[in-house]
């Protein structure tokens, strides 16, 4: 159901009933135009009420769209109201304003069905399908959160497997090479060997290997690596 339908729908059965009525027709051979103009009728004022509180999915996501629909079934109600003043003056002036008001009883028993069928169903699915969306959007949502959540985890896990080493002593190794120890948290130890004119770092950022080498000594970590470039 669009409003752009439901107008096309009150114009042909609107064009039915003037074309009856110019040819002398009576209004029981047209019930079943009238019944169609009047359900179209019915059709835009229930677009008009939806285009004024429409669900808060179609105002996030077609914001456009909303406003469109919203000036579009305003101007075919506007269509739809002067098909009804013309009605209303062609039947009241020939037929009475008794006939006028049975046909508006008429209308009133049609707008109540449709109420009770079409428009309740149409409000069910609408309510089913943004359950749908809200639990969608939700479990998205979950995801992202608990994705987030793992990967502050691993950076955590990761920064906790890093800490900051300090030059603790430096050595002649030969007339090419100096090797530094630096130390860290919790006698984390490690050994790096310098050109003889490069640049040596007080600190740095180091892998965390608490106690790995058993509380070795600076004296003990220089003579290691010595013997190792023996």
């Amino acid at each position: 159901m669009d409003p752009v339908t439901a107008m096309a729908t009150a114009s042909a059965a609107f064009g039915a009933l003037k074309k009856g009525f110019a040819i002398g027709r009576d209004i029981e051979s047209m019930a079943s135009d009238l019944s169609r103009w009047m359900g179209a009728l019915s059709d835009l004022d229930q677009m008009e009420k939806e285009a004024k509180n429409p669900p808060i999915f179609k105002k996030l996501f077609s914001g456009q769209s909303v406003e469109q629909e919203a000036i579009t079934t305003f101007a075919n109600k506007q269509k739809a109201q002067q098909q009804r003043y013309e009605l209303q003056q062609w039947i009241s002036l020939t037929m009475g304003k008794s006939k006028w008001d049975e046909l508006v009883r008429m209308e009133g028993q049609i707008r109540k069905r449709r109420q009770e069928t079409l428009y309740k169903q149409r409000e069910r699915r609408r309510k089913f399908v943004e359950v749908i969306a809200w639990i969608v959007v939700v479990g998205i949502g979950f995801s992202a959160l608990t994705a987030f959540i793992i990967f502050l985890k691993s950076q955590t896990a990761h920064a906790d497997q890093m800490t900051t080493c300090r030059k603790v002593k430096c050595e002649k190794m030969d007339n090419r090479q100096v090797v530094c120890v630096f130390r860290g948290q919790n006698n984390t130890i490690e050994s790096q060997i310098f050109e003889y004119l490069e640049f040596i770092p007080k600190e740095y950022q180091c892998k965390y290997d608490p106690n790995a080498k058993k509380e070795m000594t600076v004296q003990e970590t220089l003579r290691a690596v010595r013997d190792s470039q023996k």
